[in-house]
């Protein structure tokens, strides 16, 4: 029988068209701005194919799979339930029920329960947090790609039966592992070979600052060198082919790990082109690699938006293309051009995740990646035959030679790069590679060092006041930035602060102010001092000055009437006025001026601070944005205090679900008679920005 002619194949070399419908479709859902172009697109492949009716169909169906799977999770109203449920799985730090067709995480260990048990539980359920800002993890988005719709706590349960699941099955086969292996041997095998990624925090940073964490994803790597011992465990032992029989035991493994995204890709990336090879398929690389894509988000569409996902199908593209690049170059010229290229394919995932960037990593992660694949994978699949306790010096010995590695990477600190940074990213990286298929501007590479260059600069040509209350949970913590980043000033530092300060790639503190000791205005205080430059340190001189004692930069007491200036900004010093009850009572309390428009900034001062305020300052207290005080509770915010402030934005700084019922209905109320009332927990970061006007907007809403 003849083999049909490739190009006689019905939409054969043409998937990519529908493969590029379905990613600037998925962009829309994401960013609206790309219907625009999603529509044009669409019009453009419609002439360029003819295929009008697959193509509606298509999109159709993408777009029906991603509203059904919304549709499926029921998200719960915290509050207490009981019921019957089942334990999905069951992990050291984690466990997965569902009930009622939600499914619900408890980050704690509870004893007793496995995977597959059914148990009659009274349940505490929360919402899963949202991203605060702009690269802040997103629980919520992260979870719901695994339906996963609240997390919880268990008050109490009794076991009621059990039934066999593969989650169970790999449970008892881990805690059988975890019995024979040292502590970090069984992180490997568990990150390595189960998809549960169990190492040490400074591990996995010093993988992610030298490029390598695809390594700990189970990927084509993985899938390929599995399938290379299977197929010659076959044909040494049983004198077979063993193809469709290896293909079967990794769908199993698949299967057996819970179908991570990066491992699924490539096992259908692999079973394609098995077929392909065999002439049962007359597809092209990019034809395999479309279809792949297009099924996994038919069967996976909210998965489609986490970046394990996306960077899995962005390297698996841009290597297609480096092969026909590579093919008459050295081996060994070949392995590093093809490294080198594929970081630059994903190098905005990459910054947005550590908000740093080491050409000496970059440059090292060839190298590294060479011996990993060689030596260090290999024996792991050794030790999952041969579990014993003598392989933890090797992974010691690993550890300790990456962290030592990372000493001289010389990391670039960097801003979080926008979606629209990343669109002109990924547009300067397609021209770059064009020139290099066509062998043309040699040194089109230099745009990236460039590109990277000017986001470094990119706060030096910001024309505005920025003032942002950072979203901390139950604290505070406000940043105001002054204009071409001529100065930063950060009152109060709790969780979060430098995680948000580090992605908008604040180097320099001009001074932090501490309102009063109190742990949720002053947590994080001693890694901001560690992790940035900062001038100096201002504080209530009513505070036990033993807390900061070993605090390693300038120190100075402030009170009523005392100013400081950076740059034009004048900051006014209105309270403590005087040493009163508590800690709470001697808050600091800030007002300045920006651009015409005044703030008020209280701590968490209390009625009593308030009284004296009202007395020594009167009407000079009237402000446009008001920081309320101590997160909206009835010991401040009075009616008298509140009339003589008269602001236009109530700013609550306060955590959802918090043990102290903040803030109160009644001062929010009361709030709401005066002004707009703005509050972290419902909007995340909350940012007024001042150039000619005043604009406040929320990450959220």
């Amino acid at each position: 029988m003849l083999k049909m002619k490739l190009k006689n194949r019905p939409y054969c070399n043409e998937l990519h068209f529908f493969l590029f419908a379905v990613v600037l479709l998925l962009l829309s859902i994401y960013q609206p701005f790309f219907y625009i172009v999603f529509g044009l697109y669409l019009i453009f492949i419609i002439k360029k194919t003819k295929y009008i009716f697959p193509i509606t169909l298509l999109v159709f169906g993408v777009y029906f799979s991603y509203s059904v799977a919304e549709l499926r999770i029921k998200e719960l109203e915290p509050n207490e339930y009981e019921g019957f449920y089942e334990i999905i799985d069951v992990r050291e730090k984690e466990i997965i029920i569902k009930g009622d067709g939600t499914k619900i995480i408890i980050f704690s260990n509870v004893e007793g329960i496995f995977p597959g048990d059914k148990v009659f539980a009274k349940v505490r359920v929360y919402r899963l947090e949202e991203a605060s800002f702009a690269g802040d993890f997103d629980a919520k988005g992260y979870y719901y790609a695994q339906g996963i719709t609240n997390r919880g706590r268990i008050i109490q349960y009794e076991v009621v039966g059990s039934k066999w699941s593969i989650a169970r099955l790999r449970h008892t086969l881990l805690k059988c592992y975890e019995g024979r292996l040292e502590e970090k041997s069984f992180a490997y095998l568990k990150t390595l070979f189960f998809g549960i990624s169990d190492l040490d925090k400074e591990v996995k940073s010093a993988y992610s600052l030298l490029y390598l964490s695809h390594l700990l994803a189970i990927s084509g790597l993985h899938i390929t060198f599995l399938y290379n011992i299977l197929i010659c465990f076959y044909r040494k032992c049983f004198r077979i082919k063993g193809e469709k029989i290896t293909l079967a035991t990794l769908g199993i493994y698949v299967l057996f790990i819970g179908f991570p995204s990066s491992c699924l890709r490539a096992f259908l990336f692999l079973v394609l082109g098995v077929w392909n090879k065999k002439g049962q398929l007359k597809y092209t690389k990019l034809d395999i690699l479309s279809i792949s894509f297009i099924g996994m988000v038919l069967i996976f569409p909210l998965r489609a938006f986490q970046n394990s996902f996306i960077l899995s199908f962005i390297i698996s593209f841009v290597w297609i293309f480096m092969e026909d690049y590579t093919q008459n170059k050295k081996k060994i010229t070949k392995a590093f051009l093809s490294s080198l290229i594929c970081i630059f394919s994903i190098l905005p995932f990459l910054i947005n995740q550590s908000n740093q960037i080491s050409f000496v990593g970059i440059l090292l992660s060839f190298i590294l990646g060479y011996l990993y694949g060689k030596y260090i994978f290999p024996f792991v699949f050794l030790i999952l035959i041969f579990p014993c306790s003598i392989y933890e010096n090797i992974f010691k010995l690993l550890d300790l030679g990456l962290l030592w590695l990372t000493k001289y990477a010389f990391p670039i600190s960097m801003p979080n790069i926008s979606i629209w940074g990343c669109t002109i990213y990924y547009l300067i990286f397609i021209y770059i590679l064009i020139c290099l298929s066509k062998n043309v501007k040699k040194y089109t590479l230099l745009y990236i060092p460039l590109f990277i260059g000017a986001v470094l600069s990119l706060r030096l040509a910001n024309p505005y006041y920025k003032v942002t209350f950072i979203d901390v949970g139950q604290g505070d913590s406000i940043l105001i930035e002054l204009p071409h980043n001529q100065g930063n000033v950060l009152v109060d530092s709790y969780n979060g602060t430098v995680e948000y300060l580090t992605s908008i790639g604040v180097k320099k503190l001009d001074c932090v102010v501490l309102s009063h000791f109190d742990q949720d205005h002053m947590g994080t205080i001693k890694e901001v001092i560690e992790r940035f430059k900062v001038e100096t340190l201002l504080y209530s001189p009513y505070e036990n000055e033993y807390k900061i004692k070993d605090l390693n930069v300038k120190k100075k007491s402030i009170k009523s009437e005392d100013l400081f200036q950076v740059k034009e900004v004048t900051f006014q010093v209105l309270g403590p006025i005087h040493n009163l009850s508590n800690s709470n009572a001697n808050s600091v309390v800030l007002k300045f001026n920006l651009a015409g428009y005044e703030f008020l900034l209280t701590g968490d001062m209390t009625e009593d601070e308030e009284k004296d305020l009202i007395l020594k300052y009167g009407s000079y207290l009237d402000s446009d944005i008001l920081k309320v005080a101590h997160h909206g509770s009835t010991t401040s915010s009075t009616i008298d205090f509140l009339n003589l402030v008269s602001p236009i934005y109530s700013i609550i700084s306060v955590g959802e679900n918090n043990s102290y019922g903040l803030p109160n209905p009644e001062v929010v109320e009361r709030l709401k008679r005066n002004s707009s009332v703005y509050m972290t927990k419902d909007y995340g970061n909350i940012q007024i920005i001042i150039k000619n006007h005043m604009h406040i907007r929320g990450y959220r809403k």
